[in-house]
């Protein structure tokens, strides 16, 4: 993994990853892209990580593709570098905040839409202005963005190619919070050890999340009841119960 592209910080069970290209505005590379699908796997696997903060060095959470190199073939990039790394972290059972520190540009908006919370700077934006070079929008953004803003807004910005300012998407729910330019990353590392410090039921709550989008009501019920089973009988539900009958705050893993 190339140290110039990815850096990775501790809090506790934190785990914060920094796409580490300032000069460049973070542009995603290939090789950028392979590393952090790789890092999401190792981290994925770290029982010591139960929670993930992403966000970018320097002025911009990421400009978006990396363009340098010249023309290649559009349509097998996203295929091999973009898709497989958005489908895994969108699987993920650790949850993941988007720290977005300024612009989000192309497919760097559908990297924070896969995220499970995005905490954005006051001066960031989030633009996908492919229609402008007669591109369309990739990295699941079509499917992405309509679920967390709705088809009329999702329309608004794709089509028009207009950048969103972040106290519009306050309003319009694409992000969770607005926060001033130097807190957004604390913000966001507090939001995680928040959830970090909750039960294991996290992991398969945000499955359960992801999952209905390609579920029926009557197969999500299912899915629901078969988790609550578990969860019923694993070590975090018995902690709560006896924090509960002893009056003191559980202690979870």
């Amino acid at each position: 993994m190339g140290e110039d592209q990815l850096r990775v910080d501790r809090e506790g069970p934190v785990a914060i990853v920094t796409l580490n290209r300032p000069e460049r505005l973070n542009a995603l590379s290939h090789g950028l892209l392979s590393d952090l699908r790789a890092l999401l796997g190792e981290l994925e696997g770290d029982s010591a990580a139960r929670a993930i903060v992403l966000t970018g060095a320097g002025r911009a959470f990421s400009a978006g593709a990396d363009l340098r190199g010249g023309p290649s073939d559009t349509g097998e990039v996203v295929r091999t570098y973009y898709n497989p790394l958005i489908l895994d972290l969108v699987a993920m059972s650790t949850p993941v905040i988007a720290a977005v520190n300024g612009v989000a540009a192309g497919a760097a908006v559908s990297l924070a839409l896969a995220c499970d919370l995005r905490i954005a700077a006051d001066t960031a934006e989030f633009q996908l202005s492919f229609v402008k070079v007669g591109l369309v929008p990739d990295a699941g953004a079509t499917w992405l963005l309509p679920r967390v803003v709705g088809a009329g807004r999702a329309a608004d910005m794709a089509l028009r190619g207009r950048p969103v300012r972040a106290d519009e998407a306050l309003r319009w729910g694409l992000v969770t919070e607005v926060a001033d330019g130097d807190k957004v990353l604390a913000r966001a590392v507090e939001i995680a050890a928040e959830i970090a410090a909750l039960s294991t039921s996290v992991g398969t709550t945000r499955g359960l999340l992801n999952g209905s989008f390609s579920r029926e009501l009557a197969e999500q019920l299912g899915e629901e009841a078969i988790a609550q089973g578990n969860a019923q009988h694993g070590p975090d539900y018995q902690e709560a119960r006896r924090a509960f009958a002893e009056k003191r705050a559980p202690r979870f893993g």
